[in-house]
């Protein structure tokens, strides 16, 4: 039998923001006066100088729909409540944990964490077994960088870059084979830095998933970088599951939400979780 059922938040505590990306602040609106009164918070775009600007949806766990990159392809609105898509519904997921290896392929270590930067086709499962899943979760371990910037802005390393970690084209070639319908990533982006000055990032992964036919879904900024040490273990695999803010759906190309992880303490050959994905639907859960 397997052992207890685990929930895992595998959302970002916070906004994650480096330049030139937008800061946000989340600033009292009605401060509390006493311990009984109203107190509501709300969130701004801030520029480095302070002043207010537009959010972003893309600074914190977020995800980015082909609309993001290809203005005829589907919004937000196309692919939430769609049973063609895996962006609001639970799904059997490989999980693929990278941090803390110094033997990976393209690691690179920052403020004593490591964790794999460059993501290739060396560091994943092959395509045939990803044909079993539906998403694909990699935990490169930057993920713990990310939660610890929390109001401070993520700053270039020594040597220029902000080396933040990113998947390349065998990575993509992989994911694209093996036909799931969404790569998750503790990163802010799935692409490579192009330059330091100004600052550039490529976006050929972004546009061959989301362009992909089917699109490949992709979610950005996971914080799951206190799972080994909550937990006592990272899964091989599991039941992933993204819920997006529907706010604003028609038009938008992103999506604030949260990402949740389901797996068992002892379940070896995953028919526990198996059997939890044929119960978990998305008309159980949102009717």
């Amino acid at each position: 039998m397997a052992g207890a059922l685990i929930r895992f938040d595998m959302s970002l505590s916070h906004y994650f923001t480096y330049p030139p990306a937008p800061g946000v602040d989340t600033r009292p609106l009605i401060p509390r006066k006493e311990e009984r009164q109203l107190y509501m918070r709300g969130e701004f775009g801030c520029k480095a100088d302070g002043q207010p600007r537009p959010i972003s949806a893309h600074s914190t766990t977020h995800l980015d729909v082909p609309y993001h990159f290809i203005a005829s392809q589907a919004d937000v609105a196309g692919v939430l409540n769609n049973s063609d898509f895996v962006g609001d519904r639970p799904c059997l997921a490989r999980v693929v944990a990278l941090g803390g290896k110094e033997d990976v392929p393209g690691v690179f270590t920052r403020d004593g964490v490591t964790y794999c930067e460059a993501v290739s086709a060396q560091v994943l499962p092959d395509a045939g077994e990803l044909r079993n899943y539906e998403t694909l979760v990699i935990l490169t371990g930057f993920g713990e960088l990310m939660e610890r910037q929390q109001g401070v802005p993520f700053t270039p390393a020594p040597d220029g870059p902000f080396h933040i970690p990113y998947l390349d084209q065998s990575a993509v070639d992989v994911i694209l084979a093996s036909g799931v319908g969404m790569v998750a990533i503790d990163s802010n982006s799935v692409e490579s830095q192009t330059s330091v000055d100004p600052l550039r990032m490529s976006s050929e992964s972004h546009f061959r998933l989301l362009g992909n036919e089917p699109p490949v879904l992709i979610l950005e900024c996971l914080g799951a970088g206190g799972m080994k040490e909550q937990v006592g273990f990272v899964p091989r695999e599991g039941l992933f599951h993204m819920v997006p803010r529907r706010v604003n759906e028609r038009g938008a190309e992103a999506a604030h939400g949260r990402a949740f992880l389901y797996f068992y303490r002892d379940d070896p050959q995953g028919e526990a979780l198996r059997k939890l994905a044929d119960v978990m639907t998305a008309e159980e859960l949102h009717g």
